[in-house]
């Protein structure tokens, strides 16, 4: 199969063209090596296209509302326009759950609202991702570099890179799945059990309370998760409480 994968070099996706190259042909679009999603050459002969391309981060969203609206959006519209023949599946985010919450949230509904007038396109309400070697700067990073300052109260179902990549697998090769879909673990953990010493913040008004993805759906597909966070974080010498 000829994948065009937009976002190849970002966190998930650089993961994904690795698995994905063992059996298919793999094209890459990413603004790191200077493609603008929104402007860039878009002219691929593809059989599928697995749309990662965007910016993420609640808090970032906060300061540049107009930034996540223009890779978000508008660079979403513009792949829909491009491939209105193509199967595409592309990532939206739990956050999507309460929009009004922050813009991140808000442009991953948008994204959504786009792709329900293509004719062969899933959405994918991503949850907390996480891998061995931890998204720079965010919560895991921190805890295991000692610069973590503070937990919330929140419950967020961690899932693991990998098993993000086996999702991916099992939805390619069903053609029929429209919509839009969890990809998660179905299990939420309390934030404070895994950081227990460092203190509370209480007051968090642009995030989420408490995720928790369903999926029935993937596990129909035969997708079962194989990493826990429970077994991530005794592999660093952490234990949840």
């Amino acid at each position: 199969m000829n994948i065009l994968l937009t976002g190849h070099c970002g966190f998930d996706g650089s993961q994904l063209k690795r698995v994905l190259e063992k059996n298919h042909t793999v094209y890459g679009i990413d603004i790191i090596e200077g493609q603008d999603i929104n402007n860039c050459n878009l002219d691929y002969e593809v059989d599928l296209v697995i749309h990662l391309a965007g910016k993420s981060g609640v808090r970032q969203s906060l300061k540049l509302p107009g930034e996540y609206w223009y890779h978000n959006v508008e660079g979403t519209r513009r792949i829909f326009e491009a491939f209105k023949n193509t199967r595409i599946i592309y990532a939206s985010s739990s956050s999507a759950y309460e929009p009004h919450l922050n813009p991140y949230a808000s442009s991953k509904l948008m994204t959504e609202f786009i792709g329900q007038n293509h004719p062969n396109a899933l959405g994918i309400r991503l949850h907390t991702v996480y891998s061995d070697v931890p998204r720079k700067d965010m919560f895991f990073d921190k805890l295991l570099n000692g610069s973590l300052e503070y937990a919330t109260r929140h419950y967020r179902d961690f899932i693991h890179l990998d098993d993000v990549c086996s999702a991916f697998l099992h939805l390619i090769e069903n053609t029929n799945q429209t919509g839009v879909i969890d990809v998660g673990t179905g299990v939420s953990v309390y934030i404070p059990s895994i950081a227990p010493n460092v203190k509370i913040k209480e007051h968090t008004p642009h995030e989420r309370t408490h995720t928790k993805a369903d999926i029935k759906f993937l596990t129909s597909l035969g997708f079962k998760p194989k990493h826990t966070v429970e077994k991530f974080l005794a592999s660093k010498g952490y234990h949840l409480t």
